[in-house]
């Protein structure tokens, strides 16, 4: 926890979005006066603390961070539902808009980003293709794409939407022995704020609005954009960041690889910070995000 020692502090709030939910946020409030405002997203399953090294990071730097809890998800979980449910997910895409539109207003004179790690990545590039006006740039992190959604799965989606579209799908019965055993398996696994469990119906709204339009919303994102890649991560999210990379419309794009992170960034993209790797090399990581969003 080294380098979490900082004085920048952590505002939780909730923003009520027009249908009267209130999502949770969680902002990391700049140090100085700010240039630029950053809007993030997190991965399957998780919440909006995956990005608390990150930033503490970035508003050490004068950047002001958000970070959302998307509905369903972490501390906005829907009344009557399970974490990892959401009643629609059409609502869930407006939200993102409606997030993005409310950091705007609040930082008037921002340039204003969006962040996605791993499954988050396809809501920025969502976002980016039906609000190309909104955004200044993209940070993806682990694009999580062609890993997110194997075959299988992909093909038991439309008979569980017409059968029990409510019901969930359960991914922990598939880790491997050696993750679940794993620092961060164990984590993930003892968080309560983890969905352990997706809905059909959910997994249906990404399939169809996100996954299956990956490349197509890349091909309509002309903002510049920075894809971070862990080499140690699994070979299908690091070929499909490739893909996404040749797809992506805009002239202003760029890789930066790490040679020994993994899908968490050696724990600078993770709930917690575990015994493997120390603050330097979350350093590494911060530092080419707050690089490129200097010079952007």
């Amino acid at each position: 926890m080294d380098d979490l020692v900082t004085s920048v502090k952590e505002i939780q709030e909730h923003f009520k979005m027009t249908d009267g939910f209130d999502l949770f946020c969680r902002h990391w409030k700049a140090l100085r006066e700010s240039k630029e405002s950053v809007v993030c997203i997190h991965g399957i399953g998780g919440h909006s603390e995956v990005f608390r090294v990150m930033g503490q990071d970035l508003a050490e730097d004068g950047i002001e961070v958000y970070a959302l809890d998307l509905r369903g998800f972490g501390n906005s979980k829907e009344k009557d539902l399970p974490r990892g449910d959401t009643s629609d997910f059409n609502r869930h895409l407006q939200d993102v808009d409606e997030v993005v539109n409310f950091v705007r207003k609040r930082h008037s004179k921002n340039k204003v980003y969006m962040f996605g790690w791993s499954l988050g990545v396809l809501y920025t590039l969502w976002y980016s293709a039906n609000h190309p006006n909104s955004l200044d740039g993209l940070i993806l992190a682990a694009p999580y794409w062609v890993a997110f959604m194997p075959r299988r799965l992909r093909n038991k989606i439309p008979s569980m939407l017409r059968s029990a579209p409510k019901t969930c799908y359960e991914p922990c019965k598939n880790w491997s022995h050696d993750f679940i055993e794993s620092e961060e398996g164990k984590i993930l696994l003892q968080d309560p704020l983890f969905a352990k469990k997706w809905s059909w119906r959910w997994l249906g709204g990404v399939k169809k609005a996100l996954s299956d339009e990956a490349l197509q919303n890349a091909s309509q994102t002309e903002k510049p954009t920075l894809i971070i890649l862990g080499e140690k991560d699994d070979i299908s999210i690091l070929n499909g960041a490739k893909q996404l990379f040749e797809s992506l419309a805009t002239k202003d794009k760029s890789i930066q690889s790490f040679p020994d992170a993994d899908h968490f960034f050696y724990d600078a993209l993770f709930f917690k910070t575990t015994t493997k790797h120390g603050p330097a090399k979350r350093k590494q990581v911060t530092s080419v995000v707050k690089d490129w969003l200097n010079t952007h």
